[in-house]
């Protein structure tokens, strides 16, 4: 295989990006040139939301100690314009008067004496709501630790420079919550707060509606924020068509070695695959054709069609990009552009499950993307290639993933592991061995969108967070988790239900937005008429104890001698109920679906509900576990 970038990558650090092997513990890249991994400009708040015709004070920190003018621009458009929104030289922006389309902008502040030189945020615009009255942006950001961020209220459209500003009730804030001026500016605490998210709230005794608030997320250097809601397609009314406990996040993808990039938000966040998965539509400032390609030795495109356990398929191009995550770059990554209508997709070779949704559009797939973190869906653990060698010395096997088209006829072909679709994680300069994932606890009856205030405005459920690294910071340590070391099919090998052993298994999916535990029969349940989880007439328990694939202590639990196992409590509500009182909610805890038709392929993958208020840790196959013998497939820990 060769690799052709058709961008302004560095080919000597790409290729030695490339020559690193796929289950070392460690790589040495040797960089040269524009090849330096991280940003050299912070950017501070990382994202925000802001009705049009609004501003944004945004502020850019630059890393090293040059000094030099920083230069704006919106969507590649130095000072912007007014579609996109414009920005001075000050950092303000200034929304558009209209919601553009798409209604994300990226806003870059660059600083040309750097080697890697900018810093990128991603700011929503949203309608001026009819008769509006106090409003706070900007709206729902998040922003580092010792950082600032300027707020500003209006008042039915108009500036209003004389309310007073609050951080969860405290006139002003404090130390341990940040601070606020009488002019808005906000400067976030030297540590975090507990909960991470914080109520910024103005207030005009003069008005008829006299406050106004918006949540603040304080991250880690190394933590992105992960956001639970519908998704781009929004509530559709129907609980058929509506994707529950949608788990998102915003990734920024560049041209290898370049300072062009595009943050891209609503991308699902998946433990229960392997790669960057991204739509063709969504590449609108940094396009799929601007990327490099991946070929055989003959000259022809690689192309990719991986298929999820719902028969759901994507299929594209495997192309090579820079991807940041919470402001670490993870350089030269193979990932799959779906979406791509270049070729016909060769259902017949790589479908093994019944065909479901082609995923190749934001309706079909609720999202921008899929960022796979987890499980590779051919095998091996929790791996840094989806396919790894089974897909590497020409070998074929039902739902082969890879190929290549020459006169538009699709065949399967071999390709090397490192020109395979991967997990970015592994591909960062640190913090490269896995990832925590960590949601707050909600009702049995669900929750909104997190992150939100109660209806009272008194009580504040944080955003969630997604940690990069296992043990690498002060932030990830695995504390009390119980690590779950995997089989070669990234599943705990045996999962005990109701006395019975179902060798299936599991594993644990952040994609899934239910439990799908077991079959109806088996619970003694019914199915739900008009959508696919289970309604129950009452919520019921479910009990199960989970086994791990290693030789620790058993505790006494019932998986055999000397294999860690625990038992977890989980419950099953009626979800036409769940949904019927809870119009507005997109968030559960207690949703559950069928994993499979009957007791004799049963198997319990953990779908978002599982992650609501617990860590959970995925483990990089071929990675150090803390204080702990290494899994050679990779873990799960809880």
């Amino acid at each position: 295989m060769s690799l052709r970038n058709r961008s302004f990558a560095s080919r000597a650090g790409l290729l030695a990006v490339l020559g690193c092997g796929m289950f070392l513990v460690s790589c040495t890249i040797t960089r040269t040139g524009n090849d330096i991994a991280l940003p050299a400009v912070n950017l501070s708040p990382v994202s925000a939301t802001v009705q049009a015709g609004a501003t944004v004070q945004f502020t850019a920190t630059v890393v090293s100690t040059y000094t030099a003018p920083i230069f704006w621009d919106v969507n590649d458009i130095q000072g912007g314009n007014s579609t996109v929104g414009t920005i001075s030289s000050t950092g303000l922006y200034t929304a558009p008067a209209a919601v553009p389309t798409p209604a994300t902008v990226t806003v870059k502040a660059i600083s040309l004496t750097e080697t890697y030189p900018y810093g990128a945020a991603i700011v929503t615009i949203t309608a001026l709501p009819a008769g509006a009255g106090l409003a706070v942006a900007p709206a729902n950001s998040f922003t580092p630790v010792g950082t600032t961020v300027q707020f500003a209220a209006t008042a039915n459209g108009a500036t209003d420079n004389s309310v007073s500003w609050a951080v969860n009730g405290v006139a002003g804030g404090s130390s341990t919550l940040g601070t606020i001026n009488s002019s808005g500016l906000y400067t976030a605490p030297a540590a975090l707060p507990n909960p991470i998210t914080v109520a910024v709230t103005a207030t005009d005794t003069t008005l008829a509606t006299p406050t106004a608030s918006t949540t603040l997320t304080l991250t880690s250097t190394n933590t992105a924020p992960l956001y639970v809601n519908f998704g781009p397609n929004g509530n559709t009314g129907s609980a058929a068509t509506t994707r529950f406990n949608g788990l998102y996040t915003t990734i920024t993808i560049c041209l290898p070695a370049t300072i062009q990039c595009q943050a891209i938000p609503n991308v699902l966040v998946d433990t229960g695959s392997v790669g960057l998965r991204l739509l063709d539509s969504a590449l609108t400032i940094v396009p799929a054709t601007a990327l490099g390609i991946v070929e055989d030795s003959a000259g022809d495109q690689v192309q990719e069609c991986v298929q999820f356990n719902d028969g759901s398929y994507a299929w594209g191009p495997v192309l090579i990009a820079d991807v940041d995550i919470a402001g670490e770059t993870a350089s030269a990554v193979p990932v799959q552009v779906i979406g791509d209508t270049t070729y016909t997709v060769p259902t017949g070779d790589c479908m093994t499950l019944t065909e479901g949704a082609n995923l190749d559009s934001v309706q079909t797939l609720g999202a921008n993307g899929i960022l796979g973190i987890g499980i590779s869906n051919f095998g091996g653990g929790t791996t840094v290639q989806d396919c790894g060698l089974n897909c590497s010395a020409g070998q074929v096997f039902p739902g082969y993933p890879y190929y290549v088209c020459p006169n538009y006829f699709c065949r399967q072909a071999p390709v090397p592991v490192i020109q395979q679709v991967s997990n970015p994680i592994a591909f960062l300069p640190k913090d490269n061995n896995g990832v925590e994932i960590s949601l707050p606890a909600i009702a049995s009856t669900g929750a909104p969108s997190l992150p939100y205030t109660t209806a009272a405005g008194t009580g504040l459920i944080p955003a969630g967070s997604l940690i990069l690294g296992v043990g690498t910071e002060s932030n990830n340590s695995l504390g009390n988790a119980t690590v779950f070391p995997l089989d070669t099919n990234g599943h705990f090998p045996n999962v005990i239900f109701n006395g019975a052993s179902y060798p299936s298994g599991g594993y644990v999916a952040s994609r899934l937005s239910a439990l799908a535990v077991s079959d109806a029969a088996t619970l003694g349940i019914t199915n739900c008429t008009d959508n696919s989880y289970y309604c129950p007439g009452a919520t019921l328990p479910v009990s199960l104890t989970i086994c791990a694939a290693n030789t620790a202590s058993s505790a006494g639990l019932p998986c055999g001698a000397n294999v860690t196992s625990e038992n977890l409590s989980l419950s099953i509500a009626n979800a036409d109920t769940l949904f019927e009182n809870n119009p507005g909610y997109a968030a559960f805890n207690d949703l559950g679906a069928p994993s499979a038709t009957s007791p004799a392929n049963d198997a319990f993958y953990l779908g978002l509900p599982f992650f609501f208020g617990r860590p959970v840790f995925v483990g990089i196959a071929g990675t150090a576990v803390p204080n702990q013998a290494n899994p050679p497939n990779g873990y799960f820990a809880f």
